[in-house]
């Protein structure tokens, strides 16, 4: 199995072997591992695990952030905008429609 993994996993998970990813394969792999840690906070059984969860999402978030050379500021920004133009998702509403 191949994934990408945090920066101190070689140093105890000595079972695996590791490779720095080449550029091109670098947004694929953020991609594939938002999608992980995104299945692993639907799956979160604890407040805890759930925390923990959300930290990696938030994790790799940063990291692709960092791959696509945004800084936090102004991607917090954009969030910001964002929110004070639509809302954010406080109310939990659900839309319905139907598609024709």
């Amino acid at each position: 199995m191949k994934k990408l993994v945090r920066d101190k996993i070689p140093e105890f998970a000595h079972y695996a072997t590791y490779r720095e990813l080449a550029p091109a394969e670098r947004e694929p792999a953020l991609k594939q591992k938002l999608i992980e840690e995104t299945n692993e906070v639907l799956a979160a059984k604890t407040k805890t695990n759930l925390i923990e969860e959300l930290g990696d999402v938030y994790e790799v978030i940063l990291a692709y952030l960092n791959f696509k050379n945004v800084d936090q500021a102004t991607f917090l920004k954009q969030v910001k905008e964002k929110r004070a133009l639509k809302g954010g998702f406080t109310k939990y509403l659900e839309m319905n429609w139907e598609e024709k």
